[in-house]
Parts: C-alpha cells; sequence; structure tokens
C-alpha cells in the first residue's frame, strides 16, 4: 500500500503554540471480517395462561389456589396477601402457619380460621430474563364457621317406664341442613328402640329404651358439620314393677329395674290367679334397665292375675296386679 505525501493544509498560532495541520492520500480497497456465529436469545414474555379462582371453605378444611405461567421459564412465584379488600397494602406471604407453597404456584391454606376470612391472594410471576414479571388476577378467600350445637334434655335426664324426655339442639351461627342423631357411637334412624319422634330433625322424644349417651351431628347450610356437646339419658332406679297396657286383652309388657351392663341377667316370670294357681312361668334374658318381657295370656280367661317378678334364684322381688278383659 502506497501514500500520497504530507501536504501542509494550514497553519495557525494561537498563544505560545503554533498548530500545522496536514493531509496524507490513503489508498481506498475493501475489509471483510472472518466469519464468526452469533447467537440471539428471544424469551417470550411472562404471562398468566391459568388465573386463580375464588375460593370457599369451612374453617377445618383445605384451600387451595393454583396458577399456571406462560412464556419463557424457569419460573419463580411469589404470592402476596391484602387484608384490605383487594386494596394495597400487598404482603409477601411466607411458609408457617397455615400457608404452604408461598413461592411456587400453589398456595395452599390449611385450616383456615375465620380470621381470614374477605382476604385477598393474589401471585407475581417472574421467567426469563430481561422480561417483566406478571401479575395474576386477585382472588377471594371465604371462611365459613363450623355451626355450634348445643343439646340439652328436657324434662328429664333419668327415665324408668312411662316417662318420655325431648332431646333439643340449638344451632348456630348459621341454620342447619341435615341433623344425624347418635346415641352409644350409633347414628339413629327412623325404628331405632326407645326412639318415639324426632329423626333428621332438631328434637329428638325418647322413652326408657332409649337410654344411651346422645350426640347430634350437624351439617349447615354452607356445608360445614360439626358435632355437638353430648347428653346422657339414664334409668332411674325404682324397686316398682311397670305392667302395660293395664287392663289388657291378654298381652302385655312387664318391667323391672335391672343394673346396666348385666348381659343375660337371668328374670322369671310367675302368673297367679286370685285363687294361688299358677297358671305361667317364663325365663327371660336381661340386658339393659328396665328391658321389657313379653307376656301372652289370650288363651287364658278373663280375670285378674297377680304377676311376680323374681331373681335368678327365685326369690321374689316384686308383684304386679294385672286385668284381663
Amino acid at each position: 500500500m502506497t501514500t500520497t505525501a504530507p501536504q501542509q493544509i494550514w497553519s495557525e498560532v494561537a498563544g505560545a503554540i503554533s498548530r500545522v495541520y496536514f493531509s496524507y492520500g490513503l489508498p481506498v480497497g475493501q475489509c471483510t471480517s472472518p466469519k464468526r456465529r452469533v447467537v440471539v436469545t428471544v424469551n417470550q414474555p411472562t404471562t398468566v395462561a391459568t388465573q386463580p379462582v375464588d375460593k370457599t371453605v369451612c374453617t377445618d378444611k383445605v384451600a387451595t389456589f393454583t396458577v399456571v405461567a406462560a412464556g419463557t421459564g424457569p419460573f419463580s412465584y411469589q404470592w402476596q396477601v391484602s387484608t384490605n379488600g383487594n386494596n394495597p397494602p400487598w404482603n409477601n406471604v411466607t411458609n408457617g402457619g397455615v400457608y404452604s407453597g408461598a413461592t411456587t404456584a400453589t398456595l395452599t391454606i390449611t385450616a383456615p380460621p375465620v380470621t381470614l376470612n374477605g382476604n385477598f391472594y393474589r401471585v407475581v410471576i417472574t421467567g426469563a430474563a430481561p422480561c417483566a414479571a406478571a401479575t395474576s388476577n386477585a382472588v377471594r378467600l371465604t371462611v365459613n364457621p363450623l355451626p355450634v350445637i348445643t343439646l340439652t334434655a328436657s324434662p328429664y335426664t333419668s327415665l324408668f317406664p312411662g316417662l318420655r324426655t325431648t332431646l333439643s339442639a340449638t344451632v348456630t351461627p348459621n341454620a342447619a341442613s341435615t341433623y344425624n342423631w347418635i346415641r352409644d357411637g350409633v347414628t339413629l334412624v327412623a325404628g331405632s328402640q326407645g326412639v318415639l319422634s324426632g329423626i333428621g330433625t332438631a328434637n329428638l322424644e325418647i322413652d326408657v329404651d332409649g337410654m344411651g349417651v346422645y350426640t347430634l351431628n350437624v351439617t349447615d347450610v354452607n356445608g360445614c358439620n360439626n358435632t355437638s356437646n353430648s347428653v346422657t339419658i339414664k334409668d332411674s332406679v325404682s324397686a316398682k314393677c311397670f305392667l302395660y297396657p293395664n287392663p289388657t286383652d291378654g298381652k302385655f309388657e312387664v318391667r323391672y329395674y335391672s343394673v346396666a351392663n348385666n348381659t343375660n341377667l337371668p328374670r322369671y316370670l310367675n302368673v297367679y290367679n286370685t285363687i294361688g294357681n299358677r297358671v305361667l312361668s317364663q325365663e327371660y334374658r336381661i340386658g339393659r334397665p328396665y328391658d321389657r318381657m313379653v307376656v301372652d295370656m289370650r288363651n287364658q280367661g278373663k280375670g285378674v292375675y297377680f304377676v311376680e317378678v323374681a331373681d335368678v334364684n327365685g326369690n321374689r322381688l316384686t308383684v304386679c296386679k294385672v286385668v284381663i278383659q
């Protein structure tokens, strides 16, 4: 490559400095760089493909909020909560207590207390740089309380044959939808022994055959479920012989107090006419206080009879009088 000789263009004096300007001639040619590969990365913007939705739960259940991110990952998540009706401030949720999954796509709230009712939740999703983060819609958490059931018995909690009592329930703060009565751990159904009326309602009427420990399980109008306190209906000790109906057509029941939990306790009934002749003798196995002993004397004549209740040794416990007509 050759150049032309330098040629002076102009000169100037500025103070003590003298400047002289020259020009050179250079040949002009083409320059080509070596080939090289340049990688250009184009990231998709971060968006919310599937938004979370509002949740309504009972305070003893689990609420989950889930989001699906779109764009270029990997994605990171941060759930936030507003206790100010979907208004700032939005505070980051941290794991612990009722919260888990605070930095994942699914936020889990286990057994949320009623104090969380009305909170709003959203999630901030961060994808690949330099794309901006995306924020989901804000969704509401509704937490319903469990029903509070108070169970009472009136007018009696101790029964003997002929007495009835009613178990009554009050349910707050929301109305009941279904009632399930439970005696000694077993759910009662229509026709259960000792139940006179009230299956499926707030008031259960029972007689002496219905002795036991009662609770009531209630589901309220919000679908929340809880169980009441327990009430014990027990026997009332009496040495009296209970016989009914009386007068009778010849078929009747006899009841006499027996200590609870004496499974297969023997009892004997001896029936005498007015001149002292024994016309009937039967053995019974008693498992509960005041278990019924059914007698059928419809093949006997009309008149007055005396029914003796005896123990396992044949000793007289009590005597009832019955009129067959």
